[in-house]
């Protein structure tokens, strides 16, 4: 045996006492690193359902239509003399539109006047003769046949004169067609016809068409479930079936604030039983030419107030299967889903109507981290974080628009 295996022999029992000291706080280190450790709760942020007051809405989409709207046409035949505006101008009544040449028409004038004068130079002489000859025949030196032939033509000249008059009223009135005048204010549209042309009957009778601007009417149709609201909500018909004093409100596409307004000026008397709808019609001022024929508009009638209504932002709600709900925290911080009834959206924020109570924590933040069932770390939607999404927070003034 070498001397080297001889101090390895020696030295080896204390070797293995070494390593095995060694070993032991690593083998501790691996048992503690290895022990599970529940991951924290996760944060939401949670607000009590906003309580004010708001008004009850019911919304329809209608078409704008002009309150007038008028077809120029030519009455007579006769050449376009001219166009007297300038395509898609503003006019007021009485301005001059168009011009078909008058002369034909002065000089069918001339003609029936001048046929007057034959007429009343005829029935001047028919009695000077009826006179003479009923004097001739008192004194027997005259026939009965002489008195009658002047009594008819006496009779015949005052029909003729008849037959002038109406003559010449026809004349001036076809002479009056010649000159087309506008019939109310408003604003024309491009001449479809251009001057040199023929036109009237039997020709282009349409000549351009004039639009009626400073009002509009807005058509739209109520279902029968809230045909039937509103007739138990609101004031019945007026003096001879006229429809009630109903204020409507009217927004545009790109307008989310109804602020034109207007009121229900017709109503059909009957359900179209196709549709089960009700036509209605609300009139509005158009003072600002913004609201443009053909446009889709959206209607809303108030039909309520209630001073404290329940809501919360529309990103807290959720849907499935069921219908909507919230996710809620209880007094011990663990998430459940509570389904709700919703009623109308007001300013992003949504009516509940039922299934909430005012001193509910509902999570208006990081719902999707919220497990029906397990905890959570709810945070106030007051105490959040400058600039982070706060959910519920606000005053209240986004709630509605303040009845009256």
């Amino acid at each position: 045996m070498t001397r080297h295996s001889i101090v390895f022999q020696v030295l080896r029992p204390a070797f293995l006492v070494l390593l095995s000291a060694l070993a032991l706080p690593v083998l501790a280190g691996c048992d503690s690193r290895n022990a599970f450790v529940p991951p924290p709760p996760p944060k939401v942020t949670v607000a009590s359902p906003r309580v004010g007051p708001v008004v009850d809405y019911m919304e329809f989409t209608g078409t704008i239509t002009p309150v007038e709207s008028v077809d120029i046409t030519a009455r007579v035949t006769g050449v376009l003399r001219s166009a007297q505006f300038r395509d898609g101008a503003l006019v007021r009544k009485g301005d001059p539109l168009f011009l078909i040449e008058p002369e034909p028409f002065q000089a069918a004038l001339q003609r029936a006047e001048a046929e007057l004068e034959v007429q009343r130079a005829s029935l001047d002489r028919a009695e000077t003769e009826l006179a003479r000859s009923r004097k001739l025949l008192s004194e027997k030196a005259g026939s009965e046949a002489d008195v009658v032939r002047w009594q008819q033509q006496r009779d015949s000249s005052k029909a003729g004169i008849s037959r002038a008059n109406a003559q010449i009223e026809t004349a001036r009135i076809d002479l009056g067609y010649t000159r087309i005048a506008a019939p109310f204010d408003g604003q024309m549209t491009r001449r479809l016809v251009d001057p040199g042309n023929v036109v009237g009957p039997g020709a282009v009778t349409k000549l351009a068409t004039i639009v009626r601007r400073d009002q509009v009417h807005v058509y739209f149709n109520i279902n029968e479930r809230d045909l039937l609201r509103l007739m138990g909500d609101k004031p019945k018909n007026g003096k001879n079936g006229t429809p009630p004093e109903l204020p409507l409100e009217l927004a545009l596409a790109d307008e989310e604030a109804f602020a034109h307004a207007g009121r229900l000026e017709y109503a059909d008397p009957t359900v179209d039983p196709s549709t089960g709808t009700l036509l209605l019609r609300g009139i509005f001022s158009n003072s600002g030419g913004r609201l443009v024929p053909g446009l889709y508009a959206r209607i809303r009638v108030a039909m309520g107030r209630r001073d404290a209504a329940l809501l919360v932002p529309e990103r807290a709600l959720g849907q499935d299967q069921s219908g909507s709900y919230v996710m809620i925290v209880n007094a011990q911080n663990v998430a459940e889903q509570r389904p709700v009834k919703l009623g109308a959206l007001h300013e992003g924020y949504r009516v509940v109507e039922k299934g909430l109570d005012a001193g509910d924590r509902v999570v208006v933040n990081g719902m999707q981290r919220a497990r029906p069932g397990s905890p959570v770390d709810p945070v106030a939607a007051d105490a959040a974080a400058p600039g982070a999404d706060q959910g519920g927070k606000g005053d209240g003034k986004a709630a509605a628009k303040p009845a009256g």
